[in-house]
């Protein structure tokens, strides 16, 4: 009778152990197997290849991602379109890197295969201009499909530049994609080339004055410029407008006009920018004090850099670290004898100059070579056309130019290789063009023959002008070229840059709410120096672009 019930007991015991999930055919509702669920993948009837396999086990409401026919799954007359969730292709389907979400049982994934004929596309890629193998992708795609793309170039060079990602037209002007990423099929076969980069341009968008930020471009070796994967980065400051590259090529400077402030940004192997861990240098404190720092310039050794500020009629002083930071010089800033618009420095590295708008003239600074800070010279200043706005040296550092925005003209000046003395040329001045009430900037090409500026003909309503004149080799003299002005194909044309071979030239067009939001892109005739716009003429930027640089890889 003992013997009865305590067999009686263990029995209720299981009892109770199978109440709590067991059942006679494994998990019970709710459950989840030992050893979880898993995801199968089926052929279904293919002649060739293997099917991938996912050695996850799951948990119920856990989720899988769907692989893609890694092993090259082949059925003779059809091509592989997606997973489905029944053979006959009534359940549901999957593409490559959707997740399915596993419920309370096994799951078997079916290929699902389409006639050749009814909706398989092939991808195509094209080295754009390398040498060597280009990667080969045989399969057949069909509409919406995710592709994974080849995470390198495969056996692909160019002498010269580097692999970017893909881009699906030849110019740049398409759609670009990192390397390894993938894009869904659309209806028709695709061809995508290879996206080089042999430099990379920055422009700064002043963004009506609020947060700035700067658009980063690749470089192409026919010029054109395709927007970075991370197509803007954040200056970290407000009313942002001009920019500034050390020489080396690693180090970017912003002028944050309203928040009295520098930005400073390291540049990456790929040409993306990052901020530096002090993100941004303070001109100077005291309530109510206004700086306005503008324009920026760094000296050809990179050992310093200077900033003019408007407001404040001063330019700050500092020397650039190791690792590209600022750090204030003693004393840190000197005074200008007018509003400090523009700053510009000797190739020698000897002299600075400063346009002064509001004293129509410009100043003139000998730079000490052991401790980076400037001095007015004998005499200070010189005199310009009205409202000096933007001062360069020419790369042979024979020649000045400044655009006066006041009148429409640009003055020029020889300078002394001795004493880097500004003299007026005769004539001083050079008209710019029939008409033009203010030039704004000016930019000179590698060589020193040729230079560009950008100019306002009518202030109410301006078109994106650039003037173009070629540079007497002897005197230093400006002339307008047989064709003197042409169109950015922008509301107005405001900073130009010119990339370091010398080939292409860029302008920002619509500062100050002059409503074109676009970069002009220019082919330069290395004979002629005559500008052509490229077959893509403009690129998109973002509100109120305003200073460009260019930088080398």
């Amino acid at each position: 009778m003992k013997a009865h019930r305590r067999s009686w007991f263990l029995a209720f015991l299981v009892g109770l152990a199978c109440i709590a999930g067991c059942t006679s055919g494994g998990a019970g509702p709710g459950t989840t197997p030992a050893d979880g669920y898993s995801v199968t993948y089926d052929g279904n009837g293919n002649t060739g290849g293997s099917v991938p396999v996912d050695a996850t086990h799951y948990t119920q409401g856990q989720t899988a991602t769907v692989l893609g026919n890694t092993g090259g799954l082949v059925k003779t007359g059809y091509v592989f379109a997606s997973w489905n969730t029944q053979a006959d292709g009534t359940g549901t389907s999957y593409l490559q890197g959707q997740v399915y979400t596993i419920a309370t049982s096994n799951v078997t994934l079916y290929a699902r295969w389409t006639p050749n004929g009814s909706g398989g596309y092939t991808v195509t890629y094209d080295g754009n201009g390398a040498t060597g193998n280009v990667p080969v992708d045989s399969g057949s795609y069909v509409q919406t499909q995710k592709v994974t793309l080849p995470a390198g170039a495969g056996g692909l060079t160019y002498d010269g530049y580097t692999f970017v990602g893909w881009q699906t037209k030849a110019d740049g002007s398409g759609v670009a994609y990192a390397p390894g990423t993938t894009f869904e099929m659309p209806a028709n076969n695709v061809t995508l080339y290879a996206l080089w980069a042999g430099g990379y341009a920055y422009v700064v968008n002043q963004n009506s004055g609020s947060a700035g930020n700067i658009s980063q471009y690749t470089i192409g070796p026919n010029g054109a410029l395709t927007a970075m994967f991370t197509p803007t980065v954040a200056t970290g400051g407000a009313n942002s407008q001009l920019i500034a590259a050390d020489p080396s090529g690693k180090y970017i400077y912003v002028s944050n006009v309203s928040a009295n402030t520098v930005s400073q940004f390291t540049i990456g192997a790929n040409g993306a920018l990052t901020a530096m861990a002090t993100p941004t240098v303070l001109m100077g404190t005291g309530a109510g004090v206004l700086y306005y720092p503008f324009s920026i310039a760094v000296h050809p050794t990179g050992k310093w850099a200077y900033v003019a500020n408007i407001e404040k009629l001063t330019v700050n002083q500092y020397a650039i670290g190791a690792d590209g930071v600022l750090s204030p010089l003693t004393p840190l800033a000197v005074t200008t004898p007018a509003s400090p618009d523009s700053i510009a420095i000797h190739p020698t590295g000897k002299w600075a100059y400063v346009a002064d708008a509001d004293g129509n003239t410009v100043s003139q600074y000998a730079i000490d070579q052991t401790a980076g800070t400037l001095a007015l010279m004998t005499p200070p200043t010189v005199a310009s056309g009205h409202n000096a706005y933007t001062v360069v040296v020419e790369p042979k550092g024979k020649a000045a130019y400044v655009t006066n925005y006041g009148d429409g003209f640009l003055s020029q000046y020889a300078i002394d290789q001795s004493t880097g003395a500004l003299t007026p040329m005769v004539p001083p001045t050079v008209p710019i063009a029939t008409g033009a009430v203010g030039a704004v900037s000016i930019a000179v090409d590698p060589t020193g023959r040729f230079a560009y500026a950008s100019i306002l003909v009518n202030e109410a309503a301006p078109d994106a002008v650039i003037a173009q004149f070629t540079i007497d080799q002897t005197t230093g003299a400006l002339t307008a070229m047989a064709t003197p002005t042409l169109s950015a194909g922008g509301a107005a044309a405001v900073r130009i840059a010119i990339e370091s071979s010398g080939k292409f030239a860029y302008a920002t067009c619509g500062n100050s709410g002059w409503g074109s939001t676009t970069v002009a892109q220019f082919s330069i005739d290395q004979t002629t120096g005559a500008l052509t716009l490229l077959k893509n003429p403009t690129v998109q930027a973002g509100s109120w672009p305003n200073g460009i640089v260019t930088v080398g890889k």
